[in-house]
């Protein structure tokens, strides 16, 4: 049962919609756009602009390259993220059930929060996770969750290849590529973190209105767990799948992209007049409703992933079933592919 609930950016007036609406736009306008174009501008600035904007936007790329990543991390960075929820209708809501919520009180590390789905651009990964305690933010947590700054989140590898991108990304202070290292290095740590299992293929195979999850071929993450012995906590973001229309054309060009380079090139449109924006009459409730504690197996065998793979989207399609209606999506049906 859902009883604790915990919602940032839930004004609704003009200054905390405006915030919300600037915060989106610098955070994926320069992440987005500006970054995956930036050695495109730096040609044009090199042929038509003088040379102190084109070392201007040189040191913009390259920064993030060159110095330490943990310097780059802003609590005031994250602070400011946050505001993209009060551009979101009713805010960005963070949801617990008392089963979660016993545990994470016992339980203060070697925790992996997985979201489903990824969407178009991941906003209840981003706005209910990690970033929250990043942000030192008195408000941003309650006092009854127990979370704090130390826990973290792993992305896509190549995002952080990206010029801009990388260094917005470093600035969470949360952020970690998804490589075989970089998941080894948390969990050795018994870090607190989250992820999103479907990654670049879930965002590939997104359609408006209705519930895609890129599961089936997706167990690595079942193997991790497994071979640290974590407590794996379900979330599920209601809502993520309609904040942006996709164009369906792109589906089967994004799924081959993303298996050969591994990114994808969504085609999207939010508010009708600004593609960036997310929809202004679309909540996002993000519910933490059931914890599996995985064994520790050193080396675990593929039927021992194969059979908590099976355990784990079972759980997974039993809390979105018990849940959905609250949030009005009564008549969708959760398809995993």
């Amino acid at each position: 049962m859902l009883t604790h609930c915990h919602t940032i950016g839930a004004a609704d007036d003009v200054f905390t919609r405006a915030r919300g609406a600037v915060a989106f736009l610098c955070v994926w306008g320069l992440g987005e756009i500006v970054g995956p174009l930036s050695p495109l501008l730096l040609l044009c600035s090199i042929i038509a602009l003088p040379w102190y904007i084109t070392a201007a936007l040189l040191v913009a790329m390259g920064y993030a390259f060159v110095v330490p990543e943990k310097s780059l991390y802003s609590p005031m960075w994250c602070r400011f993220v946050l505001y993209k929820a009060g551009w979101i209708k009713g805010g960005a809501t963070l949801w617990l059930s008392d089963e979660v919520l016993s545990i994470l009180d016992r339980v203060n590390d070697s925790v992996m929060v997985c979201y489903h789905p990824h969407g178009l651009i991941p906003c209840g990964f981003a706005l209910n996770g990690a970033l929250r305690g990043r942000a030192k933010l008195s408000d941003a947590l309650p006092k009854w969750l127990p979370l704090d700054a130390r826990c973290s989140g792993v992305q896509a590898p190549i995002l952080f290849k990206i010029p801009i991108l990388r260094h917005i990304l470093l600035a969470f202070g949360c952020c970690e590529p998804a490589t075989k290292e970089g998941m080894h290095r948390l969990m050795k740590g018994k870090t607190t973190f989250g992820i999103i299992p479907g990654g670049s293929e879930e965002c590939s195979i997104h359609v408006t209105g209705e519930e895609h999850l890129y599961l089936k071929k997706r167990q690595g993450f079942i193997k991790y767990a497994l071979q640290y012995g974590y407590m794996v906590v379900i979330a599920f973001n209601f809502g993520e799948s309609d904040l942006y229309r996709s164009l369906s054309v792109m589906r089967r060009i994004n799924l081959w992209l993303v298996k050969r380079f591994g990114f994808v090139l969504p085609v999207f449109a939010g508010c009708w007049f600004c593609p960036l924006l997310p929809r202004t009459d679309v909540e996002l409730h993000t519910v933490l409703g059931k914890a599996i504690q995985f064994p520790r197996i050193d080396q675990p065998t593929s039927a021992d992933i194969e059979t908590w793979h099976a355990k784990y989207i079972q759980e997974l399609r039993a809390l979105y079933e018990a849940h959905k209606a609250q949030f009005g999506y009564a008549g969708r049906e959760l398809q995993i592919e």
